[in-house]
């Protein structure tokens, strides 16, 4: 009886090894948002350098520990920080159009991401500004009160491997102090993949 058992349970044993198994997907996520010292290119002033937080001015009068706006007429984005080339614009700029001033930001997905990937971002500017994911137009904004949102599919699609997030932004003419005229970027990335 025990020989019989021992069989019975041995047979059940190569049937399951005989069964391929099935992996299940492993999901991740990961977010980039707009933050000090993200490379900038100003090619009117033929310089370049890293970002620093746009503040203080009216649409950011205050910021916490961290760099969040805490005051002012900006809208805010959780994890995201305003974020110009200086911390305030030059004077002899304001009076009348100024830019683009151009952020560009490496945003690396794992090679071992499965395609599509799922990536949408939410961006805004003050004043105006063209989104470009991998050389493709994205889409565009000139009221910094209005955060947008924009899917990356097709050709704006991210892959495994580097990408590319290029914001051309343009700060419109106003009054010449730079309290009342500031420059700033917002945004923040969703990036979704499965492995």
């Amino acid at each position: 009886m025990r020989v019989a058992r021992l069989l019975s349970l041995a047979g059940a044993m190569l049937v399951l090894l005989a069964i391929p198994s099935v992996a299940s997907a492993a999901s991740h996520t990961f977010w980039r948002a707009s933050a000090p010292n993200q490379l900038w290119v100003d090619p009117a002033a033929g310089t370049a350098g890293l970002s620093v937080l746009s503040v203080p001015n009216i649409g950011c009068n205050a910021v916490d520990a961290n760099g969040f706006c805490t005051g002012g007429i900006y809208p805010s984005l959780q994890g995201a920080r305003w974020i110009w080339k200086t911390h305030e614009t030059v004077r002899e700029q304001n009076t009348s159009d100024y830019g683009p001033v151009i952020f560009v930001r490496r945003v690396d997905v794992p090679k071992r991401a499965d395609e599509p990937i799922d990536a949408r971002i939410k961006i805004t500017a003050d004043n105006a500004y063209d989104l470009f994911v991998n050389g493709t137009p994205v889409g565009s904004g000139s009221d910094f009160n209005v955060i947008s949102t924009f899917q990356l599919t097709g050709p704006a699609a991210l892959h495994p491997g580097a990408n590319w997030l290029v914001i051309k932004v343009t700060n419109f003419a106003g009054p010449a102090p730079p309290f009342e005229n500031p420059a700033a970027l917002l945004y923040k990335l969703r990036v979704h993949y499965t492995t």
